[in-house]
C-alpha cells in the first residue's frame, strides 16, 4: 500500500467513478482501475461496489476512506515540515517528460542556463513518464517539470514556453515510410498505437482531435515508454504522432519519421504545483521562457509561446 494508491482511492470515491477520477488525476483509466484492484488485494477486502452507474463504497470502504484521508493529510503535513527544515540546503528537483524529448533541443539549454544563473543551487534532473505527468508533481517528488500538452489539472499551473510541430512515426516497412511530408488528413485512416496515458493526452498524439474519434489498433498492447512505442510501430502496421524534434534527438533505424502539415502543434510547458511561489521555482520558469524565446531557432519550425 502506498500514498499513490490512497490518493487514487480517495479521488475515485469523491468523483463517483473511475472515468471522472481518471480525468481529474490525469491518469489512464486502466492504470487507475489496476491500482484499486491491487490495493483491495493487498488489504484483502473489497472497498468499492462497481456498476455501470458508477462506484459506491462497501462497509470496509467507508471505514478505510477515513483512514486514507487521515494518512494523506499527515503525509502532506510531514512534507511541509521537511520542506521548511530543508530550506537551508537549497535544491530543485526537475522532471522531464520522456527525458530529452521534454523540450527537444531546448531541454539541455534550459537546464544549462538555469544552472549557470544559480550556481549555488543543486539542480537534480529526472525523467518523467508520459503515463503520469501529474502525480510526481503533486506528491512533491518534483518541484517543477518540463511537460508536453495537452495537460490540465486544477492543482497545477501550466506555463507554455514553445509550440512544436507534430510528426508521424511509422515502421521502416510501412506504406508511408518513404514519404517525407504529408497532410495530416491523409493519415487519419491509419490505425494508431494505443498509449498507456490519460485519454486526452493519448488522443492528441493519436490525432483524435482531428479525426473526431479513436482509431487505435485493438490487438496491440498500450505503449508506456518511448522504446515500447518505437518497437511496436517497427513491428506492426500502425502509426503514432510524435514531436517533430524526435528524429533529431532520438533517432532509431527501425522506424521512419514523416513531417505533417495541418496538425495543431504540441505545447511544451513548465508545470508546478498551484500556489508554489518559491523564488527558485519562479526563477526556473522565467529562465525556461527566456531560453525558449532567445533560442527558439534550435527547435526547427517551432515558435515561442510568449
Amino acid at each position: 500500500m502506498d500514498l499513490r494508491q490512497l490518493r487514487y482511492f480517495v479521488a475515485v470515491v469523491e468523483a463517483g467513478g473511475f472515468r471522472r477520477a481518471s480525468r481529474e488525476l490525469f491518469v489512464a483509466q486502466p492504470a487507475l482501475s489496476s491500482a484499486m484492484r491491487q490495493l483491495e488485494g493487498e488489504l484483502g477486502v473489497d472497498l468499492l461496489h462497481r456498476s455501470a452507474g458508477g462506484v459506491g463504497l462497501t462497509d470496509a470502504g467507508r471505514e478505510f476512506l477515513a483512514h486514507a484521508r487521515s494518512i494523506l493529510r499527515q503525509a502532506e503535513d510531514a512534507r511541509a515540515a521537511m520542506r521548511d527544515r530543508a530550506r537551508w540546503r537549497p535544491g530543485l528537483r526537475v522532471g522531464a517528460v520522456a527525458g530529452v524529448l521534454a523540450a527537444s533541443e531546448l531541454t539541455a539549454p534550459i537546464l544549462r542556463a538555469y544552472r549557470e544563473a544559480r550556481p549555488d543551487l543543486r539542480v537534480e534532473l529526472e525523467e518523467l513518464s508520459f503515463c503520469d505527468q501529474v502525480s510526481p508533481l503533486l506528491s512533491g517528488h518534483f518541484d517543477v517539470a518540463l511537460v508536453r500538452g495537452p495537460l490540465q489539472h486544477r492543482e497545477l499551473d501550466i506555463v507554455p514556453i514553445a509550440l512544436e510541430r507534430r510528426a508521424l512515426l511509422v515502421g521502416a516497412e510501412h506504406e508511408l515510410a518513404e514519404e517525407s511530408e504529408l497532410d495530416v488528413a491523409d493519415v487519419l485512416a491509419q490505425p494508431t498505437l494505443p498509449l498507456g496515458s490519460p485519454e486526452e493526452w493519448s488522443g492528441f498524439w493519436q490525432f483524435d482531435d482531428l479525426r473526431g474519434h479513436p482509431n487505435v489498433h485493438p490487438d496491440v498492447p498500450a505503449a508506456t515508454t518511448i522504446n515500447n512505442m518505437e518497437l511496436a510501430v517497427a513491428a506492426g502496421d500502425i502509426v503514432i504522432g510524435i514531436p517533430d524534434g524526435m528524429p533529431r534527438t532520438a533517432p532509431n533505424p527501425l522506424v521512419r519519421y514523416v513531417r505533417l502539415r495541418g496538425a495543431d502543434p504540441s505545447v511544451i510547458a513548465v508545470a508546478r504545483r498551484r500556489g508554489d511561489r518559491r523564488r527558485d521555482v519562479d526563477a526556473f520558469i522565467e529562465q525556461a521562457q527566456c531560453t525558449a524565446d532567445g533560442r527558439i531557432e534550435l527547435l526547427l519550425g517551432a515558435v515561442s509561446a510568449s
